[in-house]
């Protein structure tokens, strides 16, 4: 009797049972079929897995619905409809039957009467069976909708599924405008959001992530009309209704292809404005099209970009400071190669790039920069070996897009054109102004008219020497000169010529000048100077003690020595006598010569140390030593200070002039008469003083007597060089 202990279940049989284990087993599907339904003769049946039928099957036909529960995937959902003209008994046991006809399931259910028509009333009854199998992945859910009849419910959803795959769906409250986080109540596109509202997200900054959403106080859920890779598809289309920005647009989603929903990048245009028609369209915002290739002159669009190419613009700016291989995206860019080291510059292929193509490369660094071409490519009209960018230079290569290059513009192909080199270069050559050597004018009579340039001609003793030159050979056999000729513009035949006599690395370069005031006529020459001459280009100072070696530079004849002795010291007067007082130091002698020195060859020097303090009561200052110039010329240092007296100075010798910094003086009284002031040391940086230790900083200058600590030092000589 059915109470409310009373168990209702449903169970695979052991036949059910065993085939399920063999299609999983191996692998092979298992179709269920039909559903029975039966009275059981009144009882209260209870499902057995031993049977193999029902216990008084009334009415057995096709399923009408067939699919896993939503809530559990363990569990099979089996519904079949009894139409309202069948009936008239009882349901309490219910059947399933594979394709075989075997009782594969079996249920109990609480007592049902089935009324039919006939009996006054009637009614569509839904019978469903829900059992749990181990595995739904060998079970064919698949129901012949010729032959069953379907719920509402079945109905409606089957319906729903059916709408949501369209690819127009309806509307959204809003719509974002950057990336945002899918969760909580928030403002997109200025409108406060409300839980429940559609919102399109296309902004994610993961694009799989965008879509269409719900907005819940928690995680958004993606709509139920796109929460499924069937029912987002490309070309799916959605307006916005209200937003600061995007209020009433129209969105599509671009992305091509088979879409797995939370795995595949999705992307959305806004297709508001639509597309613009065939005839004379006119477009808004900011339309793009493809890039056409440079010179390209077919019926494509012609974009920006490919306007500024024609122009002449580079389609790019690239920087070189290494050596680098060229790729086929180098057509239509400028390469800068900023490197003070030489490098090589490979070009692509020619045959890589299209019809038209260019490539320009400038140099701006001190480096060499050598084009290296690849294969059997080369350039029409220049060597290999020609291909080289100094600073500054600068090459415009283009290409048929077979092997060949062509050098359109740059100083290359400009230093190497007939134009250059017939027409500038030759004038140029006229004039001797960049030339070779043997290019350059010679002057062979400079009797004759010479108009303004520059020249060569060849001194006297030269086989080939020029007449009315320079007086002068330069060098036993002759040699060659550089001749800059100027004038004749108010007089024609009055000229004005710099001569400048080439030697050899070590002789002198002589200069002439000279001038004539009529055509025919020779000119007067006169030497304006040589490079052994004054003024001097250099200078070196050796001014504390000790002995050097100086080697004289490769050009040099003739330098001018200044030579100076060290200062003597000043004597030491102790702690202040009435009745004698320390003298002071003589200053250094000097020696000046201009010398006649062979290049390459070396000279001693010796710097004569200044005479040191001394500090014993009435002990006498110290003499500065000796400075010389190798045997060229020399001067001694000055004496010592005494007390009560001066001291001599140093003397020069062998020089052109020689002289000396001057004596020591002797003491003085102070000016209360009561004591003696020391004198000061020759050359006259030193003074009159009791105490003053003051370091002296003229090269051989005499330090001055003094009292109390300790007499004044001389200071080292010096030899000064000048070439």
């Amino acid at each position: 009797m059915i109470d409310q202990t009373s168990q209702f279940f449903a169970i695979l049989t052991n036949v059910g049972a065993a085939k399920q284990a063999n299609a999983d087993a191996l692998g092979v599907p298992w179709k269920l079929t039909d559903m029975g339904v039966g009275d059981a003769n009144g009882t209260d049946p209870v499902p057995s897995a031993a049977q193999t039928s029902l216990i008084n099957e009334w009415r057995r036909r096709p399923l009408n619905q067939l699919f896993i529960d939503p809530v559990n995937p363990a569990v099979i959902v089996a519904e079949q409809v009894i139409p309202a003209d069948e009936g008239g008994f009882w349901i309490r046991e219910i059947g399933l039957y594979d394709a075989d006809g075997d009782l594969v399931a079996v249920a109990n259910c609480p007592p049902s009467f089935k009324p039919i028509m006939s009996q006054g009333s009637g009614r569509t009854q839904v019978v469903r069976m829900n059992f749990i199998v181990s595995s739904t992945g060998n079970i064919t859910l698949k129901i012949d909708p010729s032959v069953v009849l379907a719920t509402r419910e079945y109905v409606e959803r089957r319906i729903l599924e059916e709408i949501y795959k369209l690819d127009n769906k309806q509307s959204v409250r809003a719509a974002t405008t950057a990336n945002i986080a899918l969760t909580g109540l928030q403002t997109v596109d200025g409108i406060s959001l409300l839980a429940g509202d559609r919102v399109l997200v296309k902004n994610q900054a993961a694009p799989k992530d965008n879509g269409i959403y719900i907005v819940g106080v928690a995680a958004w859920q993606r709509a139920p009309d796109a929460d499924s890779s069937a029912e987002v598809t490309s070309a799916m289309i959605l307006s916005v209704e209200q937003g600061a920005t995007l209020a009433d647009t129209r969105w599509q989603l671009v992305t091509d292809g088979a879409i797995v929903l939370g795995t595949t990048s999705l992307a959305f245009q806004n297709i508001t404005q639509g597309f613009a028609t065939i005839n004379s369209p006119a477009f808004l915002g900011s339309p793009t099209a493809p890039t056409a290739p440079l010179s390209n002159n077919s019926q494509l669009l012609a974009n920006t970009a490919f306007v500024q190419r024609a122009l002449g613009n580079h389609s790019g700016i690239g920087g070189l400071d290494v050596s680098t291989v060229l790729t086929a995206d180098a057509f239509g860019k400028c390469f800068i190669i900023n490197s003070a080291n030489p490098v090589n510059i490979t070009l692509p292929k020619a045959s890589t790039g299209f019809n038209g193509g260019t490539i320009t490369l400038v140099n701006v660094s001190t480096g060499t920069a050598t084009i290296i071409l690849q294969g059997t490519d080369y350039v029409a009209g220049i060597a290999a070996n020609q291909l080289v960018l100094k600073t500054l230079d600068t090459i415009t290569l283009s290409t048929g897009a077979g092997i060949t290059w062509y050098a359109e513009n740059g100083s290359i192909p400009d230093a190497l054109s007939s134009a250059f080199n017939g027409g500038v270069r030759s004038i140029l050559d006229v004039f001797g102004l960049g030339a070779d050597a043997a290019k350059i004018p010679l002057i062979v009579d400079f009797s004759a008219d010479i108009k303004p340039g520059l020249y060569r001609a060849f001194t006297l003793e030269h086989p080939n020497a020029a007449i009315g030159g320079p007086p002068d050979a330069g060098t036993q056999g002759g040699t060659s000169m550089t001749v800059l000729v100027s004038g004749g513009y108010i007089s024609a035949g009055y000229k004005t010529f710099l001569a400048i006599l080439n030697n050899t690395a070590n002789g002198p370069t002589r200069v002439y000048i000279g001038h004539k005031t009529a055509a025919g006529t020779q000119p007067y020459w006169s030497e304006l100077g040589q490079t052994t001459h004054l003024p001097y280009r250099a200078k070196v100072f050796y001014k504390s003690a000790g002995v050097y070696q100086w080697t004289v530079p490769a050009n040099v004849s003739k330098v001018y020595v200044e030579v100076r002795g060290g200062g003597g010291s000043g004597a030491f007067g102790g702690d202040g006598s009435s009745t004698t007082g320390p003298g002071g130091g003589g200053g250094g002698g000097i020696s000046n010569r201009l010398c006649t020195v062979v290049p390459g060859s070396i000279i001693t020097v010796t710097v004569g140390a200044g005479g040191a303090f001394v500090s014993t009561e009435g002990e006498a200052g110290l003499p500065g030593g000796t400075s010389s110039f190798g045997s060229f010329c020399s001067a001694t240092g000055g004496r010592g200070g005494v007390m009560n007296g001066g001291a001599l100075g140093g003397v020069g010798s062998g020089g052109d002039f020689n002289a000396s910094l001057g004596m020591g003086f002797p003491p003085v009284r102070s000016s209360g008469g009561n004591t003696n002031w020391g004198g000061p040391g020759g050359g006259g940086e030193s003074a009159f003083a009791a105490l003053d230790t003051s370091i002296l900083t003229q090269p051989g200058m005499g330090g001055g007597g003094r009292l109390k600590t300790r007499s004044q030092p001389g200071v080292d000589g010096q030899v000064l060089i000048t070439y």
